[in-house]
């Protein structure tokens, strides 16, 4: 399993729109790399136990990693609506150690799929999962179990 310090820097360094990697971007692309690992490899990412929560699939795990550690900067700025906003950044690149090739395919993939995807897009993609779909708020999100009943599903239907 891949540090969680090292898939936040990995997604800092190669998201090309280094200014959209808000705290809840970041986190809900981390999010869509373990949803998607749990898909094709049949494990996470991540140690992360996610939760649904008021906002879709959030933790504090991202940001609490991001504030504590030199590596990386929690950065104020605004939207362009003017809303206040925190932009995680890394302050230079490290080795990345823990990702496998297979874990930096799962990571380009979840990049290229979201890097030209505005907010609104972006956070659709994010609720159209199956595990915000399937499961109630509030809930921790087995996102391994839950991507065998989707493969189920989506056999059933082919």
């Amino acid at each position: 399993m891949a540090h969680l310090k090292d898939v936040i820097a990995y997604i800092c360094e190669k998201y090309p729109h280094k200014n959209e990697l808000s705290k809840a971007r970041l986190t809900k692309l981390v999010y869509l790399a373990d949803w998607r690992s749990a898909i094709t490899r049949a494990k996470q990412l991540t140690p992360i136990t996610w939760t649904f929560n008021h906002f879709g699939p959030y933790i504090d795990d991202v940001v609490t990693l991001a504030r504590s550690d030199p590596d990386f900067d929690v950065v104020k700025g605004s939207t362009i609506y003017g809303d206040e906003k925190e932009v995680i950044r890394l302050r230079s690149s490290i080795p990345c150690t823990s990702l496998t090739a297979e874990d930096r395919t799962i990571l380009d993939f979840v990049i290229q799929s979201t890097q030209s995807k505005f907010w609104d897009a972006f956070i659709r993609l994010v609720y159209s999962t199956y595990p915000i779909l399937s499961q109630p708020r509030f809930t921790n999100l087995d996102l391994v179990k839950l991507a065998q009943e989707y493969k189920a599903k989506e056999e059933m239907i082919q």
